[in-house]
């Protein structure tokens, strides 16, 4: 999408949003910032849809990783 046809969004972070963008501009140094709060946006979103998975009880041999984490099975490696 060009440039001249994005929505342009005028943000003031709150203090702890601004300290935690500060923190994450030390992960990522080499991004620039409009590209870090994308990304920051982007995968927020992507962690507050995700269930985290059932660790009921304290038989751990029981616990499981979601289908989708098991190896083999994850398209990436982390």
């Amino acid at each position: 999408m060009p440039k001249n046809e994005r929505t342009r969004i005028d943000y003031m972070p709150g203090n702890a949003a601004y300290d935690a963008l500060g923190l994450a501009a030390d992960m990522f140094p080499n991004m620039r910032p409009q590209a870090l709060i994308d990304k920051l946006v982007i995968t927020g979103l992507c962690a507050m849809r995700w269930k985290a998975p059932p660790l009921y009880g304290s038989d751990r041999d029981r616990w499981k990783l979601p289908d989708e984490l098991r190896p083999g099975n994850s398209p990436q490696k982390l």
